[in-house]
C-alpha cells in the first residue's frame, strides 16, 4: 500500500504463485481447472504440470490470497502447498 495525500492506496501487484499440488491425474487436472474458472475469477493463466513428480500448479493473480486459495481447493479434496511468488513486470 502507498501512502498518498493521507490516504492509503491498494496497489494490485500481477505475480504468479507456485504450489505443489496432489493433482495426479488428467481428470483431477480438469476439476481443477473447472473449479478455478468457476469459483476463482481473480486467477488467470494456471496450469497443472502432471510431468512433474510434484504436479506443480502454477497461476497468475493480482488478488488471490494463498490462505483462501488453499483452503478453498483443500474443501474439495484438493491439497496443495505453497512454494514460490513472484513479481510479473
Amino acid at each position: 500500500m502507498i501512502l498518498n495525500a493521507n490516504k492509503l492506496v491498494a496497489m494490485k501487484v500481477r505475480q504468479v504463485l507456485i504450489f505443489k499440488s496432489s493433482v495426479k491425474t488428467k481428470d483431477k487436472k480438469n476439476f481443477l481447472m473447472q473449479l478455478v474458472k468457476t469459483h476463482l475469477p481473480q486467477i488467470q493463466d494456471a496450469t497443472v504440470d502432471l510431468d512433474d513428480e510434484d504436479a506443480i500448479f502454477r497461476f497468475e493473480t493480482e488478488e488471490c490470497c494463498v490462505d483462501y486459495l488453499t483452503n478453498f481447493l483443500r474443501s474439495y479434496g484438493i491439497q496443495v502447498d505453497f512454494l514460490d511468488r513472484f513479481v510479473v513486470a
